[in-house]
């Protein structure tokens, strides 16, 4: 079994290196490792380079490029167009693997090879600190109609999968996984779990940064309203006030400690 692992960055000097790492010294190397860099003018193509001798030691496929591109989806895209493996996984420059996280994935039974599969992820602080890990929602029926079910960047899409429901859709830019995920669900696709950690996801990432709170909750309600969700408008009204207390939380954490 050959994994296709895809990483997509820009200007990511600070944060890189654990994301190659992580899956250079994983413990299954029938990996094929590429690297979209979205014209980083920062040292992120140097340290990328500079890996190309590490990854040629242990005989694991090393593919990047470096070009501008149309957002975090296309850059995936093309990271998926490129990838030769049977099971693709997307893992960020903010983010990095456990070092058995392919192993892991092996473990899992599939019945047959049009499946994702996914794991948890712990959620890292900017102390580094895991505060939270975070469990898929295992009954997708029951969950994907109000929320994005899985940890994608813990998730692992067989290649049949893309090819026979398609590509990230560009036209949303932050929720382009969930309407992936949605039309996996439609189209039949096996969703298959393990409960081990397979990543460490820092907060960092585009979707935690508060002026895209918004985006994507409206973006999550053009998703359930293209899948004729019934209760699509109860669900972005409860988004949006969600994110009003999220806003608050945070404007009033710095006055609370204060005291």
């Amino acid at each position: 079994m050959k994994f296709s692992i895809i990483t997509v960055c820009f200007n990511s000097e600070k944060t890189i290196v654990d994301t190659i790492e992580s899956v250079l010294n994983q413990s299954y190397s029938n990996i094929e490792y590429i690297i979209i860099d979205g014209k980083s003018s920062d040292k992120t193509p140097e340290i990328i380079k500079l890996y190309e001798p590490k990854f040629k030691q242990k005989n694991i496929v090393y593919k990047w490029i470096s070009e501008p591109d149309k957002g975090i989806y296309d850059a995936m895209n093309k990271g998926i167009s490129m990838a030769n493996g049977d099971l693709i996984g997307i893992i960020n420059s903010d983010d990095w693997f456990e070092l058995d996280a392919l192993s892991q994935i092996l473990k899992v039974k599939r019945t047959n090879l049009f499946s994702i599969i996914s794991g948890k992820k712990n959620k890292i602080n900017n102390k580094n600190e895991v505060y939270k890990t975070v469990q898929n929602k295992k009954d997708i029926a029951k969950y994907i109609c109000g929320t994005m079910p899985i940890n994608h960047p813990a998730t692992f899409v067989d290649k049949s999968v893309y090819q026979k429901i398609g590509l990230f859709n560009t036209d949303y830019k932050l929720s382009a996984d969930y309407d992936f995920v949605f039309r996996a669900y439609r189209k039949g696709v096996q969703f298959l779990f393990t409960d081990e950690v397979l990543v460490n996801m820092r907060n960092t990432g585009a979707t935690h940064l508060t002026k895209n709170l918004f985006i994507t909750a409206k973006e999550d309600f053009r998703i359930r309203k293209n899948n004729k969700v019934k209760l699509a408008h109860i669900y972005y009204l409860k988004r949006i006030l969600f994110n009003f207390l999220v806003i608050t939380r945070d404007k009033l954490k710095p006055i609370l400690q204060g005291f």
